[in-house]
C-alpha cells in the first residue's frame, strides 16, 4: 500500500523554475556538476541558497535529473513548444509524486467523467482525511492538510487541468501530440507493453477517456512516431524511433 507524502506544498508545480534549469543545463557536463552551478550562481533566483536548495534539489532533482539524462535532453528540444513542455513535465512531476499522480488519476477523473463543473477544497480535503484513515498518509494536522489541498489544486491549475485562480474548474482534456510522445516513450522505456500502452492510467491525469488516447495514437502513427494496429483487444505498437529525444523530434 503505497504512502504519501505532504511534498506537494512545498514543490507545486514549479513549471518556470524548471524551464530555467532545462534551459541552462549544460548536457556536456554530468549532473553534480549542472546543479552546483545552478546552486552558487542562483541562477533560480530565489532569495536564499537554503531555498534554492530546497527547489533544486528536494524538487527538481527527482523529477528532471534522477530518471536519466534523457528526460533533460529531450526537454530541451520541447523548449519552443510551451504546452509539449508543460505535459511533459507534468508527467515527471507525477511520476516523482505518488500523491498528485493518485489524485489526478483518481478523484479528479472521476469528478470529470460525472459531470462536475469544478473541483472545490472540501472535497480534497475529503479524499485525504480518507487516505489517512486508510493509512496511506500520516497523522497531518488540518493546517498540513490543508496546505496539501491547496498544493494539489494550485499545481494541477499551474499544469493547464484545471482553471482559476480562485474557484478551481476543469479546463478542456488536452494532451499535446509533442507531450503524448514523450509520455508514451517514456512508458516503453519502462516496459510498456503495447496493450499496456493503450490501456495505462496515466492518460487520466489529463482526463482523456479511452477514444480520445486512441485518436492521439493513430496521430502519432501519421507523425512517425510508430506503427499502430488494433483489432478487438489486440493492440500492436512498433515503435520507429529509438530514443526518447528522437521519440520527441518525430512528434514536435
Amino acid at each position: 500500500m503505497t504512502t504519501f507524502t505532504s511534498n506537494i506544498q512545498k514543490g507545486g508545480a514549479l513549471l518556470d523554475d524548471a524551464r530555467r534549469v532545462v534551459e541552462i543545463w549544460d548536457l556536456d557536463h554530468d549532473a553534480a556538476w549542472n546543479l552546483a552551478y545552478i546552486s552558487e550562481e542562483n541562477l533560480l533566483a530565489k532569495p536564499s541558497r537554503a531555498r534554492t536548495d530546497d527547489v533544486l534539489l528536494r524538487v527538481l532533482r527527482p523529477r528532471l535529473v534522477e530518471p536519466g539524462p534523457q528526460v533533460i535532453a529531450a526537454l530541451k528540444r520541447l523548449l519552443s513548444s510551451p504546452r509539449g513542455f508543460a505535459d511533459a513535465y507534468y508527467f515527471e512531476a507525477t511520476r516523482d509524486d505518488a500523491l498528485l499522480a493518485a489524485f489526478a488519476e483518481g478523484p479528479l477523473f472521476e469528478w470529470w467523467e460525472r459531470g462536475r463543473i469544478g473541483v472545490d477544497i472540501e472535497s480534497v480535503l475529503k479524499w485525504l482525511a480518507d487516505l489517512a484513515e486508510r493509512g496511506q498518509t500520516p497523522d497531518w494536522t488540518e493546517t498540513i492538510r490543508t496546505k496539501v489541498a491547496r498544493g494539489l489544486l494550485a499545481a494541477l491549475r499551474d499544469f493547464g487541468i484545471l482553471t482559476g485562480a480562485v474557484r478551481k474548474e476543469f479546463a478542456p482534456p488536452s494532451l499535446s501530440i509533442a507531450g503524448f510522445g514523450y509520455v508514451a516513450f517514456r512508458l516503453h522505456e519502462d516496459g510498456a507493453s503495447s496493450r499496456a500502452l493503450v490501456a495505462s492510467p496515466v492518460w487520466r491525469r489529463w482526463l482523456l477517456d479511452g477514444d480520445r488516447v486512441r485518436e492521439l495514437f493513430h496521430e502519432a502513427e501519421r507523425q512517425g512516431l510508430w506503427r499502430y494496429s488494433s483489432a478487438g483487444s489486440a493492440v500492436r505498437v512498433d515503435w520507429l524511433q529509438s530514443t526518447l529525444s528522437e521519440a520527441v523530434c518525430a512528434v514536435a
